[in-house]
């Protein structure tokens, strides 16, 4: 029995390592198991995904396999072949592809690939390099928290709804050049580790938003020529690449674009940038203090706020234009040898630069704004220099609450109201050429020398520096306190005279004239101006002035020239004046004081009065007398012809 027992044992024994030698046999013909002949081929995890795919469940490999890389492992041949529905007999359900926490342990390919199930795969771990070039998902592609551990090719890339990296970390180098996404593009919080080759977006296309708050990138980015069909959403990034420049020219956002508290490391590139919404740069950081941030030809749509932003390098906003708003609130320009560069900005609506920090200054060269304010805060700031040259405001300027070394406005247009409120100005003001519908000086504090207030060829429709009684006289000690020029004490006589205010016209137009007189005052043609026609006769605008002076001298002859010497034939005829009475002989006396002062007008007195029979004293004063005549009659009745004339 023993024996039979044996002898049936050795026989199943040589049973099966008869059928194992076959089976090894057939399987070296049949070549290594990644060939996948067929689902009998499959590991227990991929058989098991296999299941849940073709119901339409979520393959959890962790939850079911346990933590374990190797538990976990799905081949790339397995998911090339359930993507593209390479395995026989197998379909997908119509609700796609549910992957989490697998680990693809080999190099992945789907280059030029057509997938048409949705596909998501969640928290899958690629340890080869990853090669999706060319590769068309016509649903959706999700593969949030992902992790590549090597290269990730996505070029030209295409999905026909959304695509969604959430979380994605990247430790390679990344190509998303030239994809098109017909939905959403997510990236946020995804993190791009490669620090020499980093990220390539260029020439990408999402039909709707593209999201990457949160991500960050730690080498050089390229975003150039992307276009967004719905918004672009970088707030929050990190750009930590600081000795690469990350490329943004030619981004094109169809809706708003958000650099809400970004960070960017180094140089910036969003040259020619076209954001059809609203630009929002709050609380962003550019940290490089050498690398450029370039905005050149930037178009914004609404609104473009820079509220908070740091900008620690040079920054150049050339050509840019706002159809909306512009708006730096508590904006720092740190970079202290060159300041923002403007030039040829244009702001269809409102431009707001309030309590803003400029280093080197603030350079607005040649900008066009519908209305601009530059003004401080509680606390006013100080400034380098402020450069409005050629400048052009549609309607209103304001600037206030400022300190500044140097206000640059040489040929400044502003064709609605202009207000200089609280405003000084320590070095050099220069507002040559410029014109002002309205301007208003509102404690305005100029540069202490008069050279360095520069007025020529300024012009306006109205002027004035509050609303006192007094405050007019601001006005001309204003334009006494600039380098002369005789056109500003012109305009400013003008504007009074239009308002009815003659006296101030003439001051004006007499402080001018003092003041080109001034220039060299020693000349003995202009000494004799200043005494003859400045004191007597306010150049003309103050004939009264020669009336009293003259009715004075005249006055004074009263009590000089005694009625006494009058010729004794006539004061024989004239009993009554010898008779001692005192009005009658003060009259006499007047009118002969008149006869011997006016010059080529004889009243019948002087002819009969006896010069050789006064004194001494009385002779000089009758010398000083004539003369006077002889000088104030014409320069009085030159100020009355002046003032028929004028």
């Amino acid at each position: 029995m023993v024996k039979d027992g044996i002898e049936v044992a050795m026989k199943k024994a040589a049973l099966w390592v008869c059928c194992g030698f076959i089976v090894a046999l057939c399987m070296g013909v049949a070549g290594p198991a990644a060939a996948l002949p067929g689902p009998a081929g499959l590991t227990p995890a991929e058989s098991w995904v296999l299941q849940q795919a073709g119901a339409g469940r979520v393959a959890d490999l962790k939850e079911k396999f346990g933590p374990g890389d190797s538990s976990r492992q799905i081949s790339a041949a397995f998911l090339e072949a359930l993507f593209t529905d390479g395995l026989p007999g197998f379909t997908a359900h119509r609700s796609g592809i549910y992957l989490v926490n697998a680990v693809i342990p080999d190099a992945l390919s789907l280059e030029f690939a057509t997938v048409s199930h949705a596909v998501f795969l969640v928290g899958c771990r690629f340890l080869g390099p990853v090669n999706f070039a060319g590769c068309e998902f016509k649903k959706s592609l999700s593969l949030p928290q992902a992790h590549f551990t090597q290269a990730a090719n996505f070029y030209r890339l295409k999905v026909g709804l959304d695509a969604s990296l959430t979380q994605a970390v990247f430790a390679g180098p990344v190509d998303f050049g030239g994809f098109a996404i017909y939905g959403q593009f997510v990236l946020a919080g995804a993190k791009f580790g490669d620090r020499a080759r980093g990220v390539n977006f260029n020439g990408g296309v999402v039909g709707q938003s593209l999201s990457l708050k949160n991500a960050v990138f730690e080498g050089p980015v390229d975003f150039t020529g992307v276009k967004a069909g719905g918004e672009f959403n970088a707030a929050a990034v990190r750009f930590n690449g600081a000795a690469h420049k990350t490329l943004l020219n030619g981004l094109k956002v169809a809706q708003s674009a958000s650099f809400l508290k970004a960070m960017f490391q180094g140089a910036v590139d969003m040259g020619g940038a076209e954001i059809g919404g609203e630009l929002f740069c709050d609380g962003a950081r550019f940290e490089s203090a050498d690398g450029k941030v370039s905005f050149n030809g930037l178009k914004v749509g609404p609104r473009a706020s820079f509220d908070g932003t740091v900008f620690k390098g040079p920054v150049d906003f050339t050509m840019a234009a706002v159809s909306g708003m512009l708006i730096f609130n508590q904006a720092r320009f740190e970079n202290p040898d060159r300041p923002p560069n403007f030039f040829g900005l244009k702001v269809d609506q409102h431009a707001f630069f309030t309590d803003n920090t400029f280093q080197a200054g603030l350079s607005l060269v040649g900008t066009s704004f519908k209305n601009l304010m530059l003004a401080g805060g509680d606390s006013p700031p100080t400034y380098k220099e402020v450069n409005l040259d050629a400048a052009m405001v549609e309607y209103a300027l304001i600037l206030g609450d400022l300190r500044l070394d140097v206000l640059q406005a040489s040929r400044l247009q502003v064709k609605g109201p202009a207000i200089l409120k609280n405003l000084t100005i320590s070095r050099q003001a220069d507002l040559r050429d410029s014109s002002f519908y309205s301007l208003k000086l509102l404690n305005a504090v100029w540069p202490a020398h008069p050279d360095s207030v520069w007025l020529e060829g300024l012009t306006y429709q109205s002027v004035s520096a509050g609303e006192g009684p007094r405050d007019w006289q601001k006005l001309l000690a204003w334009v006494n306190h600039s380098r002369f020029d005789s056109r500003n004490y012109q305009q400013l006589e003008d504007y009074f005279l239009h308002g009815g205010q003659k006296d101030r016209a003439d001051t004006a137009y007499i402080e001018g004239k003092r003041r080109e007189v001034m220039q060299k005052w020693w000349h003995p043609y202009n000494l004799a101006t200043l005494v003859f026609w400045d004191a007597l006769a306010g150049y003309g605008k103050k004939p009264a002035r020669t009336l009293w002076v003259s009715l004075l001298i005249v006055c004074i002859g009263m009590f000089v020239f005694d009625h006494r010497n009058f010729d004794p034939g006539f004061l024989g005829g004239w009993t009554w004046l010898l008779q001692g009475n005192r009005y009658k002989a003060m009259t006499v006396r007047f009118f002969l004081s008149l006869d011997e002062f006016l010059p080529g007008v004889d009243l019948g007195l002087a002819k009969l009065w006896h010069i050789e029979k006064i004194s001494f004293s009385t002779l000089l004063y009758y010398h000083f007398h004539k003369i006077s005549g002889w000088i104030l009659i014409p320069i009085g009745l030159a100020a009355v012809f002046t003032q028929f004339r004028g």
